[in-house]
């Protein structure tokens, strides 16, 4: 008989063979003595008595073999799961998300190396094993920015192609390639009666008084009309063209002064240019993955006005189906753009919105007047009066409107291929009278909140951040030298124009950097002080801010103050980049066929009085 220790699994046998339930504390004691004793001595071994779970000794899902077999196969796919994911996904996590993150930057870092020594940008997906190429690499585009720019993979792939295989990055080349441009273009000199105190081409370290030196409107359009569109290579050139290489210093110093200039040979446009020029990269670039319709301008002439549609829903409603209509009855070429207008319209425009101005300030002021003296009879009834004047002058001008003014373009949505077919035609299709098109791009990077998705605009191109680096609202030392305050950018806008196009003479608000990165632009630029010799349509009118003006064909009768403005102009080639000030008076020309881009950052009050003085 065997008999279990309390809380023990040891059985010990007795001599007896039988069990005692009196026994003392010490007879066990003595019990327990004698089975050490016999251990020691070698004795009878103890028997191990082994727990059981359930009847059978086995547990239970071993009665099940095929059961057995599932549980350990999920548990080792489980296993192979969760070992894939972390290779695919650099180990999850935070600590595996701070090893990615130093793993893409060393690898941009190396990137950034070897284009600094002109080396292709190449990444190898074979190296690291099978899960290496399991998971695969996505190219990094070189400079783009974290959250700003276009991440699909296709154009990823169109940039690795571009950069790797066939303009791999290379300064030199890309600067000479621009150089080889402007050579075949013809150089452009200053015509012998625009000869200025400095040298355009070498210009001093600080601006010299007086610049930039401009000269007699009708001298500068009569030497070269304004809707000519044949380069004349002798002109009236007054700024000034600094070598990025050799001269940023310059350019510094006329920035910090808010004076215009050009800068030309950077490493950087100069790139962007060569590619953009290059055959077939646009094509790829807007008829492949992003083959949409985008913004484009249309008007019966070459002449093309920025507007605001004050129209009411329902007049512009009727105004797109009488365009409709006209086109179901035959006439595709009926459009809703009617050109920069009548000269004389402009002027009865002009005349009725001055004396709604007058008649609303004669208001504020009598109704000052009349709050500080309550008890003053005369003063209540000129508050009458010229309430009343307001009235009427709101109603003239609100009637003047509806029967003469029309838009001077029609906003279409249409695909680069088809703004393309329109606008790349012979020179006998080309005239200032026959329709003309013009593309735009928008890039909306931060233009306003939560809109880096490119929700600012319908078809945007958010990769013109990754084309355009020298245009990145980047922050600290990398902030390219267009960028005087990168958080106040409005977006990246690119035009591009057929010959002939011309962009009616304006001023913006905020300071611009334009790049050309193919074809050739006229740019006729005039100094704020100017303003009130443009004859500038007034605040209130659809076009406010542009000149009322024909340049092209100039009414002095009705604008006989038109002929005291001054300006300068110069041909913008690809590469160059343009820096026009706030405020500054522009009027473009397109030579060819073009692409410009601009963006702006910020404004500049110094020349705030000048555009004050004229109504603004």
């Amino acid at each position: 008989m065997h008999q279990r220790r309390p809380n023990s699994s040891v059985i010990v046998a007795t001599r007896n063979g039988s069990d005692s339930d009196s026994k003392s504390l010490e007879e066990r004691r003595a019990e327990r003595r004698l089975a050490a004793k016999q251990r020691r001595d070698g004795g009878k071994k103890l028997k191990r008595v082994k727990r059981r779970t359930i009847k059978g000794g086995k547990l239970w899902w071993r009665k099940n073999p095929q059961l057995e077999i599932a549980c350990f196969a999920f548990g080792l796919f489980a296993l192979i799961g969760v070992t894939m994911f972390k290779l695919l996904h650099g180990g999850g996590g935070s600590g595996g998300g701070r090893r990615r993150d130093v793993f893409k930057a060393f690898e941009k870092k190396l990137q950034e190396d070897r284009a600094a020594k002109g080396q292709p940008h190449e990444i190898n997906t074979d190296s690291g094993g099978f899960f290496s190429r399991l998971r695969g690499s996505k190219y990094m585009i070189p400079e783009s920015l974290k959250r700003i720019g276009n991440k699909d993979a296709w154009y990823a792939a169109l940039r690795q192609e571009y950069d790797i295989a066939i303009l791999p990055k290379n300064d030199e080349r890309s600067i000479k390639f621009v150089q080889e441009t402007r050579e075949r273009n013809g150089a452009y000199t200053q015509i012998a009666a625009a000869q200025t105190p400095y040298d355009i081409h070498n210009c001093p370290e600080y601006p010299p008084e007086g610049y930039p030196i401009q000269w007699p409107i009708l001298e500068v359009t009569k030497n070269w009309p304004t809707d000519d569109a044949t380069p004349r290579h002798e002109i009236y050139q007054g700024i000034c063209v600094f070598d990025y290489r050799t001269e940023l210093h310059k350019a510094d110093n006329y920035r910090k002064a808010e004076l215009p200039f050009v800068v030309r040979d950077d490493p950087a446009s100069a790139r962007t240019a060569e590619r953009w020029m290059h055959p077939g990269y646009l094509d790829k670039l807007l008829m492949g993955k992003e083959d949409i319709q985008r913004r484009t301008e249309y008007s019966p002439n070459n002449h093309f006005m920025y507007w605001v549609d004050k129209r009411s829903r329902s007049e512009r409603q009727r105004a797109a189906k009488k365009v409709k209509d006209a086109k179901l009855h035959g006439n595709d070429d009926a459009h809703g753009g009617f050109g920069r207008g009548d000269q004389e319209e402009f002027i009865n425009a002009m005349h009725l919105l001055d004396n709604l101005h007058e008649a609303r300030d004669r208001f504020d002021k009598a109704k000052a007047y009349a709050q500080k003296h309550q008890d003053d009879d005369e003063a209540q009834q000129e508050v009458q009066k010229w309430d009343k004047s307001l009235r009427d002058a709101k109603k003239a001008r609100q009637d003047e409107e509806s029967k003469n003014w029309k838009p001077p373009t029609e906003n279409l949505r249409m695909t680069y291929l088809e703004w393309l077919e329109h606008a790349n035609v012979t020179d006998d299709k080309l005239g200032p009278d026959n329709p003309h098109w013009y593309f735009r791009l928008i890039g909306c990077g931060d233009m306003g909140d939560h809109t880096a998705d490119g929700s600012c605009d319908k078809g945007s191109s958010e990769w013109l951040f990754d084309e355009l680096t020298f245009f990145q609202p980047r922050l600290g030392e990398r902030r390219p030298f267009y960028m005087i305050e990168p958080q106040q950018q409005k977006g990246i806008h690119c035009r591009f124009g057929m010959k002939g196009v011309i962009a009616e003479n304006h001023f913006d608000l905020s300071r611009n950097a334009i790049a050309l990165l193919g074809g050739q632009r006229r740019y006729i630029l005039a100094h704020p002080n100017q303003c009130n010799n443009m004859n500038l349509l007034p605040r209130g009118h659809p076009s406010a801010r542009h000149s009322a003006v024909d340049w092209a064909n100039p009414d002095l009768d009705n604008f006989p103050t038109f002929p005291k403005a001054h300006v300068n102009e110069i041909v913008m080639q690809p590469g160059d980049v343009l820096y026009l000030p706030t405020n500054w008076f522009h009027y473009i020309v397109s030579l060819e066929l073009n692409f410009q881009c601009n963006t702006r950052s910020g404004g500049e009050r110094l020349y705030r009085k000048e555009v004050n003085d004229c109504g603004f």
